[in-house]
């Protein structure tokens, strides 16, 4: 019986995560209200308390759910080999936002706007999400990148990944295509892919995309 109980609330939660993070995306902490979250969900604020002790609480919800597991994953990756894992960890993030898609938008938002929120963002978020990249470029032996370089490679990473995401609305336009839809995700998770295998070309001892070879143009 217990067990009936529990899965339709958990259900609910979702529900409200669901809507938390469309909202937060779309107007920011300080621009949504508890009474919204819960009229998108088909609920009363107070039956959203049930689940959630206030506003700062769900924000905070939101990102534990979408953030938390990024940062998984590339624990993973500095665990095992860094250049045999990074196609796995390429594919498992892009299907980890697909099913999250605003919440790069949520980030963005705060980004543009310096939103009271945005330090913790950066600090207790983000931050940790960029040490765990680092740690990982820094246990592959083989990176053809020196360490000063590392932040401005992993900062590159959150723009390429992100940012597909975040500019999906603008891309759609331009393109008259919708970058979310589950081919074109298909076709950006290979590219990333592709793309990652070319940075580490240098590993080999051949030119890398941005090395010419000038012997062999002479």
């Amino acid at each position: 019986m217990a067990r009936a109980d529990t899965r339709p609330g958990e259900a609910t939660r979702q529900r409200i995560l669901d809507a938390a993070e469309r909202l937060f995306a779309e107007h920011g902490l300080a621009g949504t209200a508890v009474r919204d979250i819960a009229r998108e969900c088909g609920l009363t604020a107070a039956s959203l308390y049930n689940h959630f002790d206030g506003k700062r609480a769900l924000y905070e919800a939101v990102l534990e759910r979408g953030v938390r597991p990024l940062q998984v994953l590339l624990e993973q990756l500095t665990a095992g080999e860094v250049a045999q894992g990074a196609d796995d960890t390429i594919a498992a993030i892009m299907a980890h936002l697909a099913r999250h898609p605003r919440l790069p938008r949520l980030i963005q938002y705060e980004a543009l706007t310096g939103g009271a929120y945005l330090s913790r963002l950066g600090r207790t978020w983000l931050r940790p999400l960029i040490e765990q990249g680092l740690t990982a470029m820094k246990a592959d032996s083989e990176s053809p990148w020196d360490e000063d370089d590392h932040a401005r490679v992993i900062s590159a990473w959150l723009h390429l990944i992100f940012g597909h995401f975040t500019m999906a609305p603008v891309l759609g336009v331009v393109f008259d295509d919708d970058p979310l839809s589950p081919d074109n995700l298909d076709r950006q998770t290979r590219f990333l892919r592709k793309l990652a295998r070319v940075m580490m070309q240098a590993r080999s001892g051949s030119p890398t995309a941005f090395e010419p070879d000038l012997e062999g143009s002479s």
